[in-house]
């Protein structure tokens, strides 16, 4: 008899620990959060919020792309997308500067968006442009963060929010407990600069 309530505590302590384990996982993501936002605002009005980032991934098909955005006063000024790949038609490693580019465009201010995930029936090529990243400043990467990726369920889902060298951010992302080939759903951010 006295097994069954000794058993039932022990759950129940274990199960408070997890709680709090998670509590200050969640709780420390959300600090740092706040921190980098903070520093963000601070540095964004001494550079008159004018900088670039490129975000860089994989398509489906194994390709590699990047996004360059280009944000001057606030405003994004330019979206660049490239995809490419490092392998030429005998297989053979290429260095980057020998990429070939499969697919690219340019927006700049009068156009920015324009090119759209949305395929017509003449041109399934434009399926490519899904893989480009939306033109957002980092204001609203920090509020997507916050309100798309880092509020996931913390008990199905590894969340990570990252900063750079800086102090800003660099990834917030999610992973599903039950991906197996590094799938990732959220922001990755490579080679930001002050304009």
């Amino acid at each position: 008899m006295l097994k069954k309530p000794f058993l039932i505590t022990c759950v129940l302590l274990f199960l408070n620990c997890s709680n709090d384990i998670e509590d200050t996982s969640g709780t420390e993501l959300l600090s740092n959060f706040k921190m980098s936002l903070n520093h963000w605002q601070n540095l964004k009005r001494s550079h008159t919020s004018s900088y670039m980032y490129t975000v860089s991934s994989k398509t489906n098909l194994g390709y590699l792309n990047q996004t360059k955005i280009t944000v001057k006063k606030g405003i994004v000024f330019s979206r660049v997308y490239e995809e490419y790949t490092l392998y030429d038609e005998d297989n053979n490693r290429l260095k980057y500067e020998n990429r070939i580019i499969l697919t690219s465009f340019i927006e700049d201010i009068s156009n920015i968006g324009s090119h759209s995930c949305e395929a017509s029936e003449d041109d399934l090529n434009s399926i490519s442009y899904c893989y480009a990243a939306p033109a957002l400043t980092i204001d609203e990467l920090y509020n997507t963060c916050l309100n798309t990726y880092l509020t996931v369920n913390a008990l199905t889902n590894n969340i990570v929010f990252e900063v750079d060298d800086l102090n800003l951010l660099k990834n917030c992302y999610y992973t599903s407990n039950l991906c197996s080939d590094n799938c990732y759903t959220g922001i990755k951010l490579t080679n930001f600069k002050w304009l």
